[in-house]
């Protein structure tokens, strides 16, 4: 697709022929791979979403039923029927929407379960704030598109259940709970973290669930906790010296880590600007776009490989993961781009189009269903790993196309 605007010698102007071929080429993408692979390959008939499929199609329900996949998948189906209505995305978001409500919804305690399986008993009851988030998120989405009371009732619920892990001493919140909302010592969503009380990402998400409730409930207490997050971002988790977010951290801020993660860096970008457009703060605004393009010169310089992709993990001034991900490369082409809005640079609009031309020619499934998750560093996709799973869903790269899609033709998503 990259190659009808191969012959690119200035970037598109918004609403030109040339952004509507790019924003089609993203159309497409949504409505005959992404959408269709989703609603007919990972939604189970018998309820709920599949565990995960292999990149052959081998279906992997052994897998654990997440909170994260469930939320993300009715995230993206309640804003595809919003934006680009059609019955069956409407249905597969009411299908992921049941899920929810009837399997990952704890009645007793209130919030959303690590993990079920495929029958809907609970394998890990853990409250982490990383899934309330999403949860969040998701209801809300949901709601905008049906106006089910339900709906924004259960991310009030949520977001109030979420007051157990708020760090009202420091600031933000803490990583997790366990199902009757009492803080974890060790809450890591994985081996390969640190033992931190606070991350970065889980903040990030708590932020971006944050808004889309703001948009639907303008709660006095919701406005105070989105504000505080913004301002943790600008004030605590950038680090100067490094120019970049910090990823770990103490209870009161102390950095835990110097790893850095350039997809997270040029997400967060886009992801703080856009909170402090929906809180309609100008001051805010100010600040979290002069950060953002900050943040898109910082990943251009360090994390860009001469082919346009995103590197992954750095640890200190090392490269130490050299795989491509798709979540990175999508974020990416959203992140630069909104540094492109904000400053006129050429460069950032530049790095934008070349993180698509990287993703449609090496992530985008020649065989027309969903996109490749991780490349190796020669661009092949990675022997054993899953196309779906507990993380590897629609959220990024559907929301990345959503994005574009819109500010090429001068709106927003």
């Amino acid at each position: 697709m990259a190659e009808i605007l191969d012959d690119l010698e200035c970037l598109p102007a918004v609403g030109s022929t040339r952004a509507a071929t790019w924003a089609n080429c993203l159309r497409d993408q949504l409505e005959l791979c992404i959408l269709p692979y989703w609603s007919q390959r990972m939604l189970d008939p018998c309820g709920g979403i599949y565990g995960g499929r292999d990149n052959d199609g081998t279906l992997r329900d052994e897998l654990p039923r997440s909170a994260v996949l469930g939320a993300r998948v009715l995230w993206t189906f309640a804003t595809a029927a919003r934006l680009m209505p059609h019955p069956v995305w409407r249905a597969s978001a009411g299908h992921a929407w049941k899920w929810l409500v009837d399997s990952l919804w704890d009645e007793k305690y209130g919030g959303v379960f690590w993990s079920v399986d495929a029958k809907g008993a609970p394998l890990d009851t853990r409250k982490h704030s990383y899934a309330q988030g999403f949860a969040i998120y998701a209801s809300a989405a949901y709601y905008r598109l049906t106006g089910l009371p339900v709906a924004l009732v259960l991310a009030q619920e949520c977001f109030a259940a979420l007051d157990a892990a708020y760090d009202a001493q420091f600031g933000g919140y803490l990583e997790g709970c366990s199902r009757d909302w009492k803080v974890l010592e060790d809450a890591r969503l994985s081996d390969k973290e640190p033992l931190a009380p606070k991350s970065m990402n889980t903040l990030l998400h708590l932020m971006e669930g944050y808004t889309e409730l703001y948009l639907v409930w303008r709660n006095p207490e919701l406005e105070a906790r989105l504000r505080e997050l913004i301002e943790l971002f600008i004030n605590r988790i950038w680090q100067p010296g490094s120019g970049s977010f910090g990823l770990f951290f103490s209870r009161d801020w102390k950095l835990l880590s110097d790893g850095i993660s350039h997809g997270h860096d040029i997400e967060t970008g886009w992801l703080l600007y856009r909170a402090a457009e929906v809180l309609h703060d100008p001051f805010l605004q100010m600040q979290t776009r002069d950060l953002s393009v900050l943040v898109a010169d910082s990943v251009l310089r360090r994390g860009v490989a001469g082919d346009g992709s995103i590197l992954s993990e750095v640890d200190g001034q090392r490269v130490c993961n050299a795989e491509r991900h798709w979540w990175c490369q999508a974020e990416a082409m959203v992140g630069f781009w909104d540094a492109y809005e904000q400053l006129g640079v050429e460069s950032h609009g530049q790095a934008a189009w070349n993180s698509w031309r990287y993703i449609d020619r090496y992530f985008v499934n020649p065989a027309g269903d969903d996109w490749f998750k991780v490349l190796d560093a020669n661009g092949i996709p990675k022997p054993g790993q899953v196309k779906a799973g507990p993380w590897e869903c629609p959220y990024h790269h559907a929301r990345a196309c959503f994005e574009m899609i819109a500010r090429l033709e001068g709106k927003r998503a």
